[in-house]
C-alpha cells in the first residue's frame, strides 16, 4: 500500500507520519491513496473530508466509472450493502432493486467493506487529519477518541489517524492493566479479492506479546493494521472502550 505524509509541523512529523510511505499533506490536510485492486478491500476513511464523510463525497458518484462497486458497511449484527450508481439522485442504490439509497457516512474510525466489481483501482481519500480535541503535555496537535462499544458482540473499526502498524505500539490502542484481555482482532483474509475467513487474536496482558490465539492461548504476533485498513474487534471488558489516540 502506497503512502505519504508530509506535515508541515516538523514535530508531528516526526512522532506520528516517519515511518510511513505515499500519503502526501501540508498543514496536516492532503490525501491517501488506498489500492482497491478487484474484490473486496477492508477499508476506512483515514481524513475528514471538507464536504463531509459521506459516500458521494468519498467516491466517483457521478462518471460512471464506479458503477456497481459496493460498499458494505456494519449495522452491529450484519453488513448493510449499497451500490454506486451515477444514475441514482443519492449516486447510491440497492443492489438487488436498483432503487435509490442514502448514502453511506463514513468517517474516520468506523471501517468498512468495498467490493471492487469493475477493474483494479486506486482510492484516493483528501480531507484533513481528525483532531478531536487540544493537545496535552508534550503533543503538538491534539487527541482524538474511538468509542469501541460492548453493546454490539462486533464493531467494525480503524484507526481515526491516518498511521498504520501495530494496534498498540503504533495505533495505541492499549490494554492497561489487562483491562481489554479477551478482547478479540480479526482481520480479514483476503485472498484473490474473496474473504477466506479472519485472523483472530486476543488482547492478553499475560501473553509476551500481549497477544495470544483465542482458543489453544498460544503468544501471538501483534495485529498490524494498515493505513486506510478496516477491521472488526469483539469487546469484551464489559464497557465501552475509549480508544485514545495523540498527535
Amino acid at each position: 500500500m502506497r503512502k505519504t505524509l508530509l506535515i508541515a509541523a516538523a514535530s508531528l512529523a516526526a512522532s506520528v507520519i516517519s515511518s510511513q510511505a505515499g500519503v502526501y499533506s501540508q498543514n496536516i490536510v492532503g490525501y491517501v491513496n488506498v489500492p482497491a485492486p478487484v474484490g473486496y478491500v477492508s477499508m476506512a476513511n483515514p481524513l475528514d473530508n471538507s464536504g463531509g464523510n459521506t459516500g458521494t463525497n468519498l467516491f466517483d458518484t457521478v462518471s460512471g466509472a464506479m458503477d456497481g462497486d459496493t460498499v458494505l458497511t456494519w449495522t452491529g449484527t450484519k453488513y448493510a450493502q449499497v451500490n454506486i450508481d451515477s444514475s441514482s439522485a443519492t449516486g447510491f442504490s440497492d443492489p438487488l432493486t436498483f432503487a435509490p439509497k442514502p448514502a453511506p457516512v463514513l468517517a474516520p474510525g468506523v471501517g468498512f467493506l468495498f467490493q471492487n466489481n469493475n477493474s483494479s483501482n486506486t482510492i484516493t481519500f483528501v480531507g484533513a487529519v481528525h483532531v478531536g480535541g487540544a493537545g496535552v503535555s508534550t503533543n503538538v496537535v491534539g487527541v482524538t477518541t474511538n468509542v469501541l462499544s460492548s453493546a454490539t458482540t462486533y464493531v467494525l473499526a480503524s484507526s481515526v489517524l491516518p498511521i498504520g502498524g501495530g494496534i498498540t505500539t503504533v495505533l495505541q490502542l492499549a490494554n492497561p492493566g489487562g483491562a481489554i484481555d479477551g478482547s478479540t482482532v480479526l482481520i480479514p483474509n483476503i485472498v484473490g479479492g474473496s474473504i477466506h475467513g479472519y485472523t483472530s487474536v486476543n488482547f492478553d496482558s499475560s501473553s509476551p506479546t500481549g497477544f495470544s490465539d483465542p482458543l489453544t492461548f498460544a503468544q501471538k504476533p501483534e495485529p498490524q493494521i494498515g493505513v486506510g485498513q478496516g477491521f472488526l474487534f469483539s469487546n469484551q471488558s464489559g464497557s465501552d472502550i475509549q480508544w485514545v489516540q495523540s498527535l
